[in-house]
């Protein structure tokens, strides 16, 4: 047994007072010798004797009725409660789920809703004097009330406010925080309330997280919240992007839409509308079915944007009981206009001797009176001619069999490329490979890989003929963005180019990446597996290496059908570098490089569904030489629009988007709770659920203290009635 309130037990010292007043009481006889009451002395002596048993027993009811109250005061308990001393002595951390998936409704009040309600159930039902933190999860930790701390009233005021993100679930590093700040908090009781939809895509590890509280069952308790009726069934837009190769004005440009149905059962004649901005839709298609189980069915939409610039397009499904994941945005920026530098390292003594001369009919593929008045513009210079040229002035640089640059020019295309600009570099029989590899890739750390020996018989270049064996690209199996469209078989194959010589890449292994540089990745193969294309992001922008060369010499590609499309898509991809940047998860800070004349400038950023009124101001700031733009919350999935103070014309228009995994509604199985329940307390919680009196009952087993005070009740009764009763004339 424990007590509750135990000092209170040192009210049993209270049955000193009836004792000490009985005895008080006690008359004071003095004898008196007469010998006419003689024969009256036995009859006094046993009524003495009677009244005496009277009395104690009538001070054993009033000393029993007050250690009784003494009792009941201190709260016994049959189960380990606790000496709670002055008040309360737990310290709790309250987890509340504010994911994606608690936007689901159940058509009257959202999971988010119950949850807030629920987590304001377990604030009423801790002790007086507790002291709690509060902490919004989804997949970050928000900390509403960062340390456990004794003001109950401001915890439930951020109960009250929390705010619901579209961002995805990650349970297991917040419990893993919990914990460890629950162990520097001093006290005996330490409770970690987790109150949430139990999706099953935000408790992955399940078995690591029963591990972590089986760990610290002995020094602190949890709760598992529950705060779903079984919903499930959601259709959800899981992902949209641009298809089209170059993002231009007055061409129409395909976005693929995909939807996920995450019900039990097939979803049938669903719309999808696609709108640019904040228009009404320009289009709208119907998906005949979308089989159940979860995997996307694509469809392709169509939007003209008619003005150069940023822009969203968003598309949308009808309206179900998890909202937030029934439209999905995609920014990206139209251009009306694509400069590409050309550095040609062998002009030859004919124009169609050149080394750009297919590369730049394939970027231009128009007669040359329309190349003015075509959205790509070439300019070709030659290698010694590149130093004296003005990298900003292009979006796109292209070193064509170039022998090398000099170090004042290789710092130019660093900064060039680490600012936004795009780099494609092919190979040929005149570049120096140690300057490639030693000073762009050692020092530079531009390019995603070394040129290693050269694969192929060696022949005349100058003739025409070439030699019988040859080796071919893959046929199948295509991944990256820029080859993807060869996945349809109507788009041709890249695997009919024929290669008679090529360089072998040897990637960048990843202690050579420096700080600007990312990751390289394979673009394309040969059909042996060996790289034949490869890229990296290089701080703003992009490169891609080729490992043959861009006119005829050392392959037929230039002269087969896929080289316009290869180029073009490969052009897009290197321009998309700045695109991806407009494109975040919901809850990234998004952040995006301005000119330098706004350094220093306000603007306002105005969130998905706000009012331009209500847009909050910032200020451009310079960071690593580099003014920006920033956005911290983006805990919304939507459009935000960042527009500047004293200008006017078109807005940057950013797009946030929700985790796709959160639109799977699906519980964590029974297997799962039954493991979570042997290390936490799961309680399915309702609107009508007592959660308050189920903690209590938790936390203080089942009390005595009612039918202690009913008892000592009883007891008064009894003494009262029994001192009437003795006190009545003989």
């Amino acid at each position: 047994m424990s007590f509750l309130n135990p000092f209170l037990l040192f009210g049993v010292a209270a049955i000193a007072s009836p004792i000490i007043i009985h005895l008080l009481a006690k008359k004071q006889i003095k004898r008196v010798v007469w010998a006419a009451m003689r024969f009256l002395k036995i009859t006094v002596d046993r009524n003495k004797r009677k009244m005496n048993i009277k009395d104690i027993l009538l001070l054993v009811l009033r000393c029993l009725i007050l250690v009784l109250l003494a009792f009941a005061l201190a709260r016994p308990s049959l189960s380990e409660g606790g000496f709670g001393g002055f008040g309360g002595d737990e310290a709790a951390i309250i987890l509340v789920d504010n994911s994606g998936s608690m936007s689901a409704t159940d058509g009257a009040v959202t999971r988010f809703e119950k949850a807030q309600k629920a987590a304001g159930q377990i604030l009423d039902g801790l002790p007086a004097g507790s002291r709690v933190a509060v902490w919004l999860v989804s997949d970050t930790v928000r900390e509403s009330v960062s340390e456990p701390a004794r003001d109950l009233a401001f915890a439930r005021k951020s109960v009250i406010e929390a705010k619901r993100t579209d961002q995805g679930t990650e349970w297991q590093p917040a419990l893993r925080r919990a914990v460890e700040v629950l162990k520097k908090q001093p006290g005996v009781h330490k409770h970690i309330y987790a109150v949430t939809d139990g999706q099953a895509a935000g408790w992955k590890g399940v078995g690591e997280i029963r591990a972590l509280l089986e760990s610290v069952k002995r020094e602190m308790r949890a709760t598992l919240v529950l705060t779903t009726e079984g919903e499930q069934g959601n259709l959800g837009i899981t992902d949209v992007r641009l298809a089209t190769a170059l993002p231009t004005v007055n061409q129409p440009l395909r976005f693929e839409v995909s939807v996920a149905n995450f019900g039990p059962a097939e979803a049938t004649g669903v719309a999808v509308s696609l709108a640019i901005d904040d228009e009404p839709p320009v289009e709208e298609q119907t998906l005949d079915t979308i089989p159940e189980g979860g995997a996307p069915k694509t469809l392709s939409l169509f939007a003209t944007f008619r003005e150069p610039g940023f822009h969203t397009v968003t598309a949308r499904l009808h309206a179900d009981r998890c909202p937030f994941d029934d439209q999905r945005s995609f920014a990206l920026r139209v251009i009306d206009e694509v400069n590409v530098l050309l550095v040609d390292g062998d002009p030859g003594a004919e124009p169609r001797d050149s080394e750009v001369f297919y590369l730049r009919n394939a970027l231009t593929p128009v007669p040359a009176e329309l190349r003015d008045r075509f959205f790509i513009k070439t300019r070709t210079v030659t290698g010694a001619e590149f130093e004296k040229t003005a990298l900003r002035d292009f979006d796109a640089v292209v070193l064509a069999n170039v022998v090398d640059l000099s170090p004042l020019a290789a710092d130019a295309l660093q900064a060039y490329v680490r600012g936004g600009g795009g780099l494609l570099v092919f190979p040929g029989s005149r570049i120096s490979v140690p300057f490639y590899n030693g000073l762009l890739l050692g020092e530079r750390g531009l390019l995603p890989a070394a040129f290693g020996t050269v694969r192929g018989e060696n022949f005349d270049e100058t003739k025409a003929e070439r030699p019988d064996k040859f080796f071919r690209l893959q046929a199948k199996d295509y991944v990256h963005r820029i080859v993807e469209l060869w996945k349809d078989p109507a788009s041709g194959s890249l695997g009919s180019a024929q290669f008679y010589r090529a360089f072998t890449l040897q990637p960048a292994k990843q202690s050579d990446v420096p700080g600007d540089a990312g990751l390289p990745a394979v673009v394309l193969s040969y059909a042996d597996g060996e790289p034949a294309v490869m890229e990296r992001p290089f701080g703003l922008g992009r490169v891609v290496q080729f490992s043959s060369t861009a006119d005829g010499a050392w392959n037929d590609l230039p002269v087969r059908p896929i080289f316009l499309p290869l180029m073009h898509r490969t052009l897009g991809f290197l321009l998309e570098r700045s695109g991806d940047r407009l494109n975040i998860r919901a809850g990234t800070p998004f952040t995006h490089p301005v000119a330098a004349e706004r350094a220093g400038k306000n603007y306002t950023v105005t969130e998905p569904g706000g009012k331009p009124g209500a847009a909050r101001t910032h200020t451009v700031m310079v960071k690593n030489v580099t003014p920006q733009i920033e956005q911290a919350d983006t805990s919304a999935a939507g459009v935000y629009a960042v527009r500047f103070t004293e200008e006017t014309g078109n807005a940057v228009r950013f797009a946030a988007a929700s985790d796709p995994g959160e639109s799977d509604l699906h519980e964590l199985s029974a297997a799962d709770l039954t493991a979570l329940g042997t290390v936490a307390r799961v309680i399915r919680w309702t609107p009508d659920a007592d959660l308050r009196g189920q903690m209590e009952r938790e936390r203080n087993g089942t009390e005595l203290w009612l039918p202690i005070a009913l008892l000592a009740i009883g007891l008064v009764v009894a003494e009262t009635l029994l001192g009437n009763r003795f006190s009545r004339a003989k």
